[in-house]
């Protein structure tokens, strides 16, 4: 859409609305939110002709030109910065990956292909045994559970995963020798650790994408 005056906005695949955004003859202009998948705001600018300004700028502004779509609404708060937002992120995040219905734990998964002799693939592991280890390595760690989240196939019915989800322990030592072990995916460039330091998860999103 070019210059384009309206509102555009894009859902969550739970229905709940995801981003909001304002425009006037292809600039932003008015009212710009973003929320997590929970309902959340994460956050809410007001733009005068691409310019970021105070909800009381904005209004003040929309008296005077009547070109300027008014706010419906009281100002939002949205989430502050610091380790609760990122806690928040990460904790919508994953459970979104947990309710999926192809999801299967991740040592049970790899064992399974000697049931229906189709191959399981997990990111960049080119061979089972390679993919199985790496998961039994993170419950040597400690890991509680080791989770892949979303599995899918091709026209053969070989499967495949580019993530998996470990529930840590307590334990603040097994917690460093999970994320060890998790690190190892970095350092080998066959993926990363998220959140890339602790900051209280209870899971961590290892993406090997």
């Amino acid at each position: 859409m070019n210059h384009g005056t309206g509102v555009q906005r894009e859902w969550h695949h739970n229905g709940r609305l995801k981003i909001e955004v304002s425009t006037v003859r292809g600039v932003f202009c008015g009212r710009n939110r973003l929320w997590l998948r929970d309902g959340t705001l994460l956050s809410e600018h007001f733009y005068l002709r691409g310019k970021d300004v105070s909800a009381d700028e904005y209004r003040s502004a929309a008296k005077l030109d009547r070109t300027l779509p008014r706010l419906r609404g009281r100002v939002g708060k949205p989430l502050p910065e610091g380790t609760a937002r990122r806690q928040r992120i990460h904790g919508v995040f994953v459970r979104g990956l947990l309710g999926k219905p192809n999801r299967s734990e991740a040592a049970q998964w790899l064992r399974s292909k000697a049931d229906d002799k189709t191959r399981r693939f997990l990111g960049r592991f080119k061979r089972e045994v390679d993919a199985a280890k790496f998961v039994e390595a993170l419950y040597q760690a400690g890991a509680a559970e080791v989770i892949v989240p979303d599995i899918y196939h091709d026209k053969r019915g070989n499967q495949f995963a580019d993530a998996l989800v470990v529930r840590l322990p307590k334990s603040p030592a097994q917690r460093r020798a999970v994320r060890a072990v998790g690190d190892k995916l970095r350092k080998q460039k066959r993926g990363a650790v998220e959140p890339e330091t602790d900051i209280g998860e209870r899971h961590l999103y290892l993406s090997m994408a």
